[in-house]
């Protein structure tokens, strides 16, 4: 029986702590997905369509410049080449590996550009939809998939609610700690 008193406290204890939340209206939100919507919806694939070709014709640019480069280094590990050659195509494998380097990071550059451009593209044509559509359904808050992006629409005054309330309460907590002296300046001796 001893060990029972415990535990009916700690359960009266969260059922006191839980009875105020409960009145409260639960967060209501939704998850976006620009993968599924680039799949399931034509305006989007066909927008999208355009960093999947820049991709693959970037990709298949950087293939060749890597079967290039595999064909010199077979030419330098050749027994049979001459000697007064392998400083030439020393030098040529050295440039190639360099123009390499330069395109992909080049390609890099390209397809950020691109996708930032096919994403944007995008969220123009549905932050609007969304924002409705959030609205329709009561939402407080829509996340999105992307890691780019996470939040895509959210009721902004129940956002700052949260953060509110906590600065609130840690304004009205124990008082702010004092001032460190600036560095450098030695603290006036206590007497």
């Amino acid at each position: 029986m001893r060990l029972l008193a415990p535990s009916l406290a700690a359960l009266c204890l969260s059922a006191a702590l839980v009875a105020p939340l409960s009145a409260q209206e639960a967060p209501r939100f939704a998850i976006f997905s620009i993968n599924q919507l680039v799949h399931t919806s034509k305006k989007a694939g066909a927008i999208f369509s355009e960093l999947e070709i820049t991709g693959k014709n970037l990709q298949e640019k950087l293939q060749a410049k890597g079967q290039e480069l595999q064909t010199l280094q077979q030419q330098l590990n050749s027994p049979s080449l001459d000697p007064d050659k392998k400083d030439a195509l020393a030098k040529k494998f050295r440039d190639a590996e360099f123009e390499a380097k330069k395109m992909q990071e080049d390609s890099q550059a390209e397809y950020q550009r691109v996708e930032k451009k096919v994403g944007g593209e995008i969220s123009k044509l549905t932050a609007p939809i969304v924002e409705q559509l959030a609205k329709e359904q009561k939402l407080q808050l829509v996340l999105s998939d992307q890691a780019v992006q996470i939040l895509s629409w959210a009721d902004q005054d129940w956002m700052k609610a949260f953060t509110t309330e906590v600065a609130k309460r840690l304004d009205a907590s124990e008082p702010a700690p004092a001032p460190k002296p600036a560095a450098g300046k030695p603290a006036a001796p206590k007497k």
